[in-house]
């Protein structure tokens, strides 16, 4: 998520990753003649992904200047599909907000 003032400039981002892993730990018995990284007896699972059809909501307070005409909100929801972090969006949505006296 980032959030543009009226003249463009960001003043705040924010970014969020849902995932599941399988690690392996020290304390974790050894795997199959001690391969314990290909052994998912050995693994400890780890979901931090998000469910589906589930909502995940997040609440931010973002301090504005007084002057602070206009906010551009932007929300990405992008899919991570390689490990150097190379990503598509799925679903984007923008909103602008605009501030009256």
């Amino acid at each position: 998520m980032t959030v543009k003032n009226q003249d463009g400039k960001e003043i705040f981002s924010r970014n969020k990753e849902y995932g599941v892993y399988d690690l392996h730990f020290a304390e974790n018995k050894e795997g199959y003649l001690s391969l314990n990284n290909w052994d998912i007896t050995a693994m400890t699972h780890v979901d931090l992904g998000l469910e589906p059809k589930k909502t995940d909501s997040q609440t931010f307070i973002i301090p504005l200047s007084k002057d602070t005409k206009s906010v551009d909100v932007e929300a990405t929801f992008s899919y991570i599909y390689a490990e150097d972090g190379k990503k598509t969006p799925i679903h984007k949505i923008n909103k602008k907000i605009e501030f009256t006296k």
